[in-house]
C-alpha cells in the first residue's frame, strides 16, 4: 500500500461540524477580527511584539535530553498541523479549531513543515525536504540550508539516547528502523510493517537540529545554542524573568490563506513570555493589557469576563491538568482486580455535586481516555449513546454505562457485599500537593467514599516526586495521575502496555484485541475511528481508572490580537504553532491602552 498525504479522507471532520458549538463561547467583545468568524478582518500588520505569561522556565532546550519544552518557537519537525484547516481568523476550512494544547496527531490534517511532501508504504515513509529552508543565522550554522544529513542525525539521536523519550517509550521502535539518506533531497525511515503506526504518530513529537551545532557543543541543552529553522529566533533569556524571541528575517513560509495570503511570515517583530508563578499575576496583567492572551478555570474565566468585558474568548474541554484515579488492578492482594469494586468506587463518586459545587456546572464526565473535541469526534461516544448501553451490573440488575458515572452510594454498597467487602475496606492515594484542584477534589472524594465504608487515606507527595511515581508506576494503591492525550486514542496506552499512563496495570484481552485492530486499521482513520468508538463503552464499563468531573479550559485574548481565535498547538506538540500567523493592531492597542 502507498500512502499519499494529498489523498487522505477528511470526510469525518464535516459530519460533525455542528457538535461543537454547544462547547463554545464567543465574548460580547467588539468582535474585530480574531474571534472565529472572521468579519472585520483587515490587511494584516507588520510590527508589534505578543506577550503572554508561563508560569515556570522551561526546563531542557533540547527534546533528546529532556521533555518538551515551553521552547518550541526557534524550532521545528518534517510535518505539522495546517493552519488553513483550522479557523484561521475565519478564512479556513473550519476541519480543526486546534484548541486542544498540542494533542492533535491526526495525518489528515497535517502539512508539511522542514519536509514539503511524503510517501508512506506499508514499511517505509520517504520525506522529501522542501528547498530554501535555512537555519538561523547563527555560528556556526550561519544560516545555511538543512540538509538530510541534518534530518537523518536528528531522528537518529531519538532512536538511539538513552535519554530521548522514543528510546525509553518505544524501544521496540527504537531498535527496528533504519534511517538514511538516498539523495540529498530524500530521508527514508525503514520500519517493520507492525510499528509503522507507531512511527508515523511520533515523527511530529521530533525536532529537526542542526547536526553541526550538536557536534561542536553535545547537545542543544542551552538557551544560547537554540538554533532551528522556526518563525522566530530566541535572543535573550533571564532565568526567572523572562524568554526573547525575534523575527526570523530568513523564515521560508507564507501565510496560506486570508486577507494576508502569501504575505512572508512571521507578522510579529517579537514575543516575550515573562516567567511569572503567581497564577493570580496572571490574570492582574491581562486584565491591565499586559499580556496579549491567557487561559483560566471556571472561577478565573468568570472574574475576566467580568473585568475584561472587551477580550475574547472560546471554551472548550482538553486532556491539559485533567487527572483520573489509577488503583493497582494487577495485584491479588488488593481488591481493584474485582471489576463489581471498581465499578461500586465509581458509582460513590457524586459527580453532580463536584460539577454543581466546585465548577459551576461547567464540567464533564466521563471524559477519560477521549472527550470530545471536533477532530476526534469519530472516536468518541456522546453521553446519549451511553445512556443505551446497557451492562449487568449484579444478577437481574442493569444499568447504563452512563448510570456508572451518575451517584448510586446503595447500588455501590451492593456491589461492595457481592465482592465479599461488605463492610468496606482501607485504601490509600498518592497525590501531587502542587495542583490545588487535585486536591480539592481528592479529598471531597475521601468522603464520599467513607459513607460505603471505604476508608481513604491521602498521602500528599511534591510533584517532582508525583512525576518519578507515575513515570515509574511505583504506588502501592492508588495513584492520582494525568493520563495520555487525545491523539494517542488508537494505541491505548492509556489502558495497554507497560508505559506510565497505563498506571492501573490493565492488561485486558477485550482491548488488546481492540488495539490490534485499530493498528492494523491505520493509517485509515476513519475506520480506526469507528473501532475505538465500538470498543469504548466496554472499555468505561471495566472502571479501570477512576474519573472525577472535569472542567473546561478557557482562552482569552485581547482585541488587538488579530487572526487568532483560541488555538492552542496547531499540530502535536512539536508541529507548528499559531505565532506565525497572528499580528498585533498596534492602533487599537494604543487607543484601547490610553
Amino acid at each position: 500500500m502507498i500512502l499519499k498525504r494529498k489523498v487522505l479522507s477528511v470526510a469525518v471532520c464535516f459530519m460533525v461540524i455542528g457538535l461543537i458549538a454547544g462547547l463554545i463561547s464567543g465574548c460580547a467583545g467588539d468582535g474585530n477580527g480574531g474571534n472565529g468568524d472572521g468579519d472585520g478582518v483587515e490587511t494584516p500588520q507588520y510590527g508589534g511584539e505578543l506577550t503572554y505569561a508561563a508560569l515556570a522556565d522551561p526546563t531542557y532546550f533540547d527534546d533528546v535530553i529532556g521533555p518538551h519544552s515551553s521552547t518550541s518557537g526557534p524550532y521545528q519537525g518534517l510535518w505539522g498541523g495546517d493552519w488553513a484547516k483550522g479557523i484561521a481568523g475565519g478564512y479556513g476550512t473550519h476541519e480543526c479549531d486546534w484548541f486542544v494544547r498540542g494533542e492533535i496527531n491526526r495525518l489528515e490534517y497535517k502539512t508539511g513543515k522542514i519536509a514539503e511532501d511524503w510517501e508512506i508504504g506499508d514499511d517505509y515513509i520517504e520525506f522529501y525536504l522542501r528547498d530554501g529552508v535555512l537555519w538561523h543565522d547563527k555560528f556556526p550554522c550561519n544560516g545555511r540550508e538543512v540538509t538530510a544529513d541534518d534530518v537523518v542525525f536528528s531522528i537518529e539521536r531519538n532512536m538511539t539516547l538513552d535519554t530521548a523519550y522514543i528510546k525509553r517509550s518505544y524501544s521496540y521502535l527504537a531498535e527496528s528502523v533504519e534511517i538514511s539518506a538516498p539523495d540529498e533531497d530524500t530521508v527514508r525511515i525503514d520500519c517493520p510493517a507492525e510499528y509503522m503506526a507507531e512511527l508515523i504518530t511520533l515523527i511530529e513529537y521530533m525536532y529537526i537540529y542542526p547536526r553541526d551545532v550538536i557536534e561542536l557543543y553535545g547537545d542543544m541543552n542551552d538557551w544560547e545554542r537554540a538554533i532551528g529553522t522556526g518563525a522566530f529566533t530566541l535572543e535573550e533569556y533571564a532565568e526567572g524573568a523572562y524568554l526573547y524571541y525575534e523575527r526570523n528575517p530568513n523564515y521560508w513560509q507564507t501565510n496560506p490563506v486570508g486577507p494576508g495570503e502569501g504575505d512572508q511570515l512571521p507578522y510579529l517583530d517579537s514575543i516575550r513570555v515573562l516567567i511569572q508563578p503567581d497564577i493570580s499575576t496572571h490574570d492582574a496583567l491581562f486584565t491591565t493589557g499586559q499580556i496579549d492572551y491567557t487561559s483560566a478555570d471556571y472561577d478565573r474565566a468568570e472574574a475576566l469576563k467580568d473585568s475584561c468585558p472587551d477580550a475574547n474568548y472560546v471554551r472548550f474541554l482538553d486532556g491539559t491538568v485533567k487527572s483520573v484515579i489509577y488503583m493497582r488492578t494487577d495485584r491479588e492482594d488488593k481488591p481493584y482486580n474485582d471489576v463489581r469494586v471498581r465499578q461500586a468506587l465509581q458509582l460513590a463518586i457524586d459527580n453532580q455535586q463536584i460539577v454543581d459545587e466546585y465548577f459551576g456546572g461547567e464540567a464533564e464526565v466521563p471524559y477519560w481516555p477521549v472527550y470530545y473535541c471536533k477532530e476526534y469526534a469519530g472516536a468518541y461516544v456522546p453521553p446519549e449513546d451511553l445512556e443505551d448501553e446497557m451492562i449487568e451490573v449484579l444478577p437481574g440488575r442493569s444499568i447504563s454505562v452512563l448510570d456508572l458515572f451518575g451517584y448510586d452510594p446503595e447500588l455501590a454498597r451492593d456491589l461492595l457485599d457481592e465482592a465479599g467487602y461488605s463492610t468496606g475496606f482501607e485504601a490509600e492515594v498518592t497525590y501531587s500537593n502542587a495542583v490545588y484542584i487535585t486536591v480539592d477534589l481528592i479529598t471531597m472524594i475521601q468522603g464520599m467514599w467513607a459513607e460505603i465504608g471505604v476508608n481513604l487515606t491521602l498521602k500528599p507527595v511534591s510533584a517532582s516526586e508525583a512525576i518519578s511515581i507515575h513515570f515509574m508506576r511505583s504506588f502501592d494503591d492508588m495513584f492520582v495521575g494525568t493520563f495520555a492525550g487525545v491523539g494517542t486514542y488508537f494505541k491505548g496506552i492509556n489502558w495497554q502496555g507497560s508505559g506510565m499512563y497505563n498506571a492501573s496495570y490493565v492488561d485486558d484481552p477485550v482491548l488488546n484485541g481492540y488495539r490490534d485492530q485499530m493498528l492494523a486499521a491505520y493509517p485509515d482513520e476513519d475506520e480506526v475511528d469507528q473501532i475505538h468508538a465500538e470498543m469504548l463503552p466496554y472499555l468505561l464499563e471495566q472502571c479501570y481508572v477512576l474519573q472525577h468531573a472535569a472542567h473546561y479550559t478557557y482562552v482569552f485574548w485581547q482585541p488587538w490580537l488579530k487572526n487568532y481565535s483560541g488555538e492552542g498547538v496547531v499540530g502535536y506538540y512539536s508541529g507548528g504553532t499559531w505565532t506565525p500567523y497572528v499580528w498585533i493592531d498596534q492602533d487599537l492597542k494604543e487607543e484601547m491602552l490610553g
